[in-house]
């Protein structure tokens, strides 16, 4: 009986885990200064230095690989509940809204003021709905696609960016910030959008030690070096989206007339 309840908490307790690893990517970036004379000072960024802003991605990262694998432990365990799900949801939108969006803020968009923070507003709220829709819609519909960009892997597509960028420098700083303005809403109208994006890769369909040896090259790949295999699985993931989506509409099309 008392494995029994063990086993229950472990689902709810990675997403807290991935929950923390986001409120860390968070307060990885900001330094708050000590009340002086019962006045608080201030709040100081030191985004500035590459090594805090790469473990602020990693976290994310890190929250992201917890949130694909609490899921399938907690229906491995036959754990699921709608408290999990909820709470899952909320655990998402700090680490996949707020977390990367202020990392983005805070780097590239500060300089833009008020269309900067809009943009920000813009994409956690399209987070919120994303999760909202797909905690309301029927069992039977979760487990066939992802209507609409998952979460996580819109926080990925985001930050493989930075990555690359505090890694590689390839362009200039206005460039990047002129990118996230404009990519930043667009991944939040991705996430809203019918968009049908797999929930199943094709090494659901393949044998389960083929599958274990091809996952394993990936990762290798991912790990050896993270800002470019990152960069690649992310976008490549959305690439495949839009084309199988944009040819589906093709043919529908054709069809008609």
């Amino acid at each position: 009986m008392r494995n029994r309840k063990i086993f229950s908490l472990i689902p709810n307790l990675l997403t807290t885990l991935a929950l923390v690893f986001g409120l860390l990517s968070i307060f990885n970036l900001i330094k708050l200064f000590p009340l002086v004379d019962g006045e608080f000072i201030g709040i100081e960024t030191y985004f500035l230095t590459e090594k805090s802003l790469w473990w602020s991605c990693i976290f994310l990262y890190i929250a992201a690989f917890i949130d694909f694998i609490d899921g399938k432990i907690a229906r491995l365990l036959n754990k699921d509940s709608e408290f999990g799900a909820q709470y899952d949801s909320l655990s998402d939108l700090v680490c996949f809204g707020v977390a990367p969006s202020l990392i983005i803020y805070i780097v590239y968009l500060s300089q833009y003021n008020n269309l900067g923070i809009m943009c920000v507003i813009f994409y956690s709220v399209c987070v919120a709905l994303r999760l909202s829709r797909f905690n309301s819609l029927p069992s039977d519909e979760k487990d066939r696609v992802f209507t609409g960009l998952p979460s996580p892997m819109a926080a990925g597509l985001l930050i493989s960016v930075v990555l690359i960028d505090y890694k590689f420098n390839l362009f200039t700083s206005s460039l990047v910030s002129t990118f996230f303005l404009v990519f930043l809403p667009t991944t939040g109208l991705l996430m809203v959008s019918n968009i049908p994006f797999a929930k199943k890769t094709f090494l659901n369909r393949m044998k389960k030690f083929n599958a274990l040896i091809i996952l394993s090259i990936i990762l290798i790949a991912i790990l050896t070096h993270i800002e470019i295999g990152s960069f690649i699985l992310f976008y490549s993931y959305l690439l495949y989206a839009i084309v199988k989506h944009i040819l589906v509409k093709y043919k529908a099309t054709q069809k008609v007339s």
